[in-house]
């Protein structure tokens, strides 16, 4: 009869008994079975490397299946538990699901084991969620300090970190690294007139926004986005409805570039065109537009006074505009939007 692996071991244990147990001899009554059952395998999550775990993490990860990755990176560490990118990989996977807390030891643990890149780059983004911007910008320079490759992947973060803090100078200097690495880019401009909207010199970014759009010729809803903040920052809100109203057509037509601006780029847009109605005199729709803002994420405390104002100045029996058309001065705005302008409505 052959023996499996487990019936030797068995018979191992049975031999270094010695003679803890009585020997019985069989007789002629006594019948053995001619045929033992095989037992079913037990599959065990250290059948191979960790290295291998963590490819099919990999695997399973790219392929959206988060619950199997996770899993797999789970073994990898209980099979290496000093591999350091397997923590990496599971934080990733945390942060994807919004568990920061969660991605954020996975980035200090994998940190403790190998200073990397990689886990500086997790622990930075981590921290930038979590709105700790300041850590967030170190630990970005640590990851590129490290490994200079991660500069292009981490560019959009470290530019909204920045914009959290209002660091002018850093702005600045990615706005000048944007340009370096992507001349030809339709957004460059954007980067600049941001900065100089951020120190307080809206006419500059809107001669550098204005000239951005004329130069392009499918202009970005993230131009014409900056530039209404340009506007709004000189209060010049005849031409803020427009440029904002134009974004919201590109942004409706499939337009995603907002999302290099902010993490919620629809509310931003809305709050900042109720706030453009508000200016000039067009309450009700200042109301409307400010109420879906707050309902899609906006901040309700820092919209509540502009939404209370817009409520205050309707008349008893306001009239919402869906869908409104405003002619403005003709203060600085690019001239492609004055030739739609000037067609019949």
């Amino acid at each position: 009869m052959h023996l499996t692996p487990a019936r030797l071991f068995l018979c191992c244990l049975l031999l270094l008994s010695g003679c803890a147990s009585p020997s019985v001899t069989p007789t002629r009554s006594q019948r053995l079975p001619t045929r033992a059952p095989t037992p079913t395998p037990t599959v065990t999550p250290f059948a191979i490397s960790g290295w291998a775990y963590y490819e099919e993490g990999l695997a399973r990860q790219q392929a959206g299946d988060a619950e199997g990755a996770l899993q797999s990176f789970t073994w990898a560490i209980q099979r290496a538990p000093d591999f350091a990118p397997a923590y990496v990989a599971r934080g990733s996977v945390y942060l994807a699901q919004g568990e920061f807390d969660l991605a954020l030891a996975e980035a200090d643990a994998a940190l403790e084991l190998e200073p990397s890149g990689a886990a500086h780059a997790l622990r930075a983004e981590t921290l930038r969620l979590l709105d700790r911007n300041r850590a967030a910008l170190k630990a970005f320079d640590q990851a590129l300090d490290l490994e200079p490759g991660l500069r292009e992947g981490t560019f959009y973060s470290r530019w909204l970190a920045a914009r959290a803090l209002h660091d002018t100078s850093r702005m600045l200097a990615l706005g000048i690294e944007h340009a370096d690495r992507r001349p030809n880019d339709p957004v460059r401009p954007y980067y600049q007139g941001w900065a100089f909207i951020e120190l307080g010199t809206p006419d500059v970014a809107v001669n550098t926004l204005v000239e951005g759009i004329e130069s392009t010729p499918d202009p970005p809803a993230l131009l014409w986005f900056a530039l209404g903040q340009a506007y709004a920052a000189n209060r010049h809100w005849p031409e803020a409805v427009v440029t904002f109203e134009a974004t919201r057509e590109l942004v409706q037509a499939g337009d995603n570039s907002l999302a290099i601006h902010s993490d919620q780029p629809i509310a931003d847009l809305f709050s900042a065109l109720g706030r453009a109605y508000l200016g000039v005199g067009r309450c009700a729709d200042a109301e409307t537009a400010l109420e879906y803002a707050i309902s899609i994420g906006a901040s309700a405390s820092k919209n509540s006074a502009a939404l209370e104002q817009a409520r205050i100045c309707q008349t008893p029996t306001p009239t919402i505009t869906p869908y409104p058309t405003t002619t403005p001065s003709t203060h600085l705005l690019p001239t492609h939007l004055l030739y739609d302008l000037s067609k019949p409505t």
